[in-house]
């Protein structure tokens, strides 16, 4: 049966999850913040930007590659937690299902009597 520990295990459960997200969003925030302060220093450079653009067109290549890399790495970490969310809710609905049909089998007297507690 679902009793107060049980929910306050998945509550908890449910919390961890969060923090899982949150950890994405941040290194999602990270790169996003490295590659605007490398557009704002392109932008402020010393040089003139002739030769700034010829600089760029030259490491472009260089520079989109560590671009794709550190995306699929992104995408890659994402998807691994994604899919432990994914297992840990499909786990504790299966649980919760158990649980709720432990639930049903009990009259009325005895949900009254649970629920008084």
């Amino acid at each position: 049966m679902l009793d107060m520990k049980d929910f306050q295990n998945f509550i908890s459960q449910f919390n961890k999850k969060n923090d899982s997200m949150q950890m994405d969003k941040l290194i999602l925030v990270a790169i996003s913040s490295a590659l605007g302060g490398a557009l704002l220093g392109v932008l402020f450079a010393p040089d003139k930007g002739k030769n700034t653009r010829k600089k760029l067109a030259k490491n472009a290549d260089k520079y989109l590659k560590e671009i794709k890399k550190n995306t699929e790495e992104l995408s890659r970490q994402l998807k691994n937690s994604t899919e432990s969310i994914l297992t840990k809710t499909n786990n504790t609905v299966k649980n919760l299902k158990r649980d709720v049909k432990d639930y049903s089998e009990l009259t009325f007297k005895e949900l009254y009597d649970l629920a008084k507690v």
